[in-house]
């Protein structure tokens, strides 16, 4: 068992690996002590976002989301469930895959949402460690927060553009930009590959900007393919960097 990046690594028999990621929201909702007031249906489809796009960006595929909910079932459970639903309809998967629970012994009066995702893959289709020194990293959409999330869905990497960017050979590696921003998404994807980064001149702000719920990702490849894979894939991409041997 292994822990890189937000997600745990379970080696089973063979080559096979259970993979397993999680996310949380707190005071997001409707209740009345929520410190941000929103749908819960927009909270259910953002927490369960964030962790299915983890899981799905190494190369697995979804066995099971679990919700946990510290809300009562009606109305507003069923509410968030309706929101993790329409991301679980967006990446193909079907109310089978769905599990979880409700808090229905005391009243809530903050909302509290934790989603844990359970996927499982083959050593030989993992994206963890095949970046190469040359590679660009590359955004795909890109980091939103707040309204703008909303507001600007054609600016956001989608479930649908990440699932063929995981599925091309191409990518070697895809990274779910969140609060910490894609620049250390970028210095983390280069280290575990024993590269440095070096992000291109005049977008630190950029770098440091939170992704939010996962709105834009980061992936390697070569330059020379780069092409092709926006051309498959469509979406606002970016170079943002380059991977380069370590210096001794």
């Amino acid at each position: 068992m292994q822990k890189i990046r937000d997600l745990t690594l379970v080696r089973r028999a063979g080559s096979r690996l259970l993979v397993i990621g999680c996310d949380s929201s707190a005071s997001i909702g409707n209740k009345p002590m929520d410190a941000v007031q929103a749908p819960p249906d927009i909270v259910g489809y953002y927490t369960a976002r964030v962790a299915v796009m983890e899981v799905l960006s190494i190369g697995a595929d979804i066995l099971s989301v679990v919700d946990t909910l510290a809300v009562e079932k009606h109305p507003t459970g069923n509410e968030i469930i309706r929101g993790v639903q329409r991301l679980l309809d967006e990446a193909g998967l079907t109310e089978a895959h769905l599990n979880g629970s409700t808090e229905d012994n005391f009243k809530s009066c903050q909302t509290g949402v934790g989603i844990t995702v359970i996927g499982e893959t083959d050593e030989e289709r993992l994206k963890l460690m095949r970046s190469v020194a040359g590679d660009c990293v590359v955004m795909l959409g890109e980091p939103l927060i707040g309204s703008a999330v909303l507001e600007q869905e054609a600016r956001r990497c989608s479930i649908r553009q990440l699932q063929p960017l995981v599925a091309s050979p191409e990518v070697h590696e895809i990274h779910p930009v969140g609060s910490k921003g894609a620049g250390y998404e970028a210095g983390l994807l280069a280290e575990l590959n024993g590269c440095s980064f070096q992000a291109v001149p005049g977008i630190t702000e950029k770098l440091n900007a939170s992704g939010g719920p996962s709105t834009a990702v980061i992936f390697s490849a070569a330059e020379e393919k780069l092409e092709h894979i926006q051309a498959e894939i469509g979406g606002v991409m970016e170079i943002i960097g380059r991977l380069f041997p370590l210096r001794r």
